[in-house]
């Protein structure tokens, strides 16, 4: 047998949803790249993007799998004067990386009706790397003179183990 073709899928669309509900509680809109559009009410607003890599699927065994997910959530403060907060920033980004260092659950997610998509529980991603790299938050402040635009990313290196269904 051979990985299942769902996995990527269910992979993305799991981790979406549960880096939207962080975002939803702080609240701050966020935009799932390959997913959502960039319209202009959510990029003229602070928000996040979320960004999926992978998997990138290796076969430890017959039939068994170790898939590595990278994830990069990139958030932008629109600078608002002496009333905005400076540390905001750093605010959703803890958030988020506090997130990201807990298993995030994969589900069958998706839109297929035959059944295959029936949300059922597939497993968990963990943070892999023993914290050494599990986790990067890079601070890359005001974008550039003109603009009065912050922007920080968090980066997380995350794995599962699945054996071929």
């Amino acid at each position: 047998m051979s990985m299942n073709p769902n996995w990527p899928k269910w992979i993305a669309a799991s981790v979406a949803v549960y880096f939207k509900a962080v975002a939803d509680a702080i609240p701050l809109k966020i935009i799932v790249e390959g997913v959502d559009e960039r319209e202009s009410e959510k990029m003229e607003v602070d928000h996040v993007e979320l960004r999926i890599n992978g998997p990138y699927v290796y076969e430890n065994s017959k039939d068994y799998f170790r898939l590595d997910v990278d994830t990069n959530v990139l958030f932008t403060d629109l600078m608002g004067g002496e009333s905005d907060n400076p540390y905001n920033l750093h605010t959703w980004a803890g958030l988020f990386q506090e997130a990201a260092q807990k298993p995030i659950p994969v589900y069958r997610y998706g839109p297929d009706t035959s059944g295959v998509d029936d949300g059922t529980f597939v497993g968990c991603l963990t943070p892999r790397g023993r914290n050494k790299d599990a986790s990067k938050l890079f601070n890359f402040g005001q974008i550039s003179v003109n603009d009065r635009v912050r922007q920080m990313a968090v980066d997380t290196r995350h794995w599962m183990h699945l054996s071929s269904e």
